[in-house]
């Protein structure tokens, strides 16, 4: 079991559902960092659950990552995205969907290219290196806006 004190963190979230996940037989089941928050076996079948938290009764927005919905695509069979719904982060009620009723409620926005600069001066560093991240430039810059503009042309075309 993890513990966050982070009021905006979803880790009493991911805790109580893996509690859920084991009351509904799953033989095993735990919080991991990819391809989603938490990964379960049951009948010696792996499942994976990625957890939205949410405060707000009246609707939900959030993001979901590209190595989730990767997962997602990859075995939409055995993934689930969950909101979990809460109004003081120790009872929650929790809302299963597959990837494809979750596509229902998503869209993809144009990219943002992200910045970090340390306004102590004490860090040189000028971009996030994680392995994650590519550093911005022109060249990249311009690949993603056609890519975007490609992806957009044809699905326009394709809902015409």
């Amino acid at each position: 079991m993890i513990m966050n004190n982070n009021k905006k963190s979803d880790v009493k979230a991911k805790n109580a559902f893996v509690s859920e996940l084991m009351k509904r037989g799953f033989d095993d089941a735990r919080i991991v960092a990819a391809p989603s928050d938490i990964i379960a076996i049951k009948d010696g079948e792996t499942w994976y659950f990625e957890i939205k938290m949410t405060h707000r009764k009246d609707t939900c927005f959030g993001a979901a990552t590209q190595t989730e919905w990767r997962q997602a695509f990859k075995d939409p069979d055995h993934f689930r995205f969950v909101l979990a719904m809460t109004s003081d982060d120790t009872e929650f009620t929790f809302k299963e969907f597959t990837p494809a009723e979750f596509m229902e409620f998503s869209t993809i926005p144009p990219f943002k290219v992200y910045f970090n600069i340390d306004l102590s001066g004490k860090k040189r560093k000028r971009h996030n290196s994680s392995r994650t991240c590519l550093k911005l430039t022109r060249k990249a810059f311009e690949s993603l806006d056609r890519l975007y503009n490609d992806l957009k042309a044809a699905v326009t075309t394709d809902d015409a």
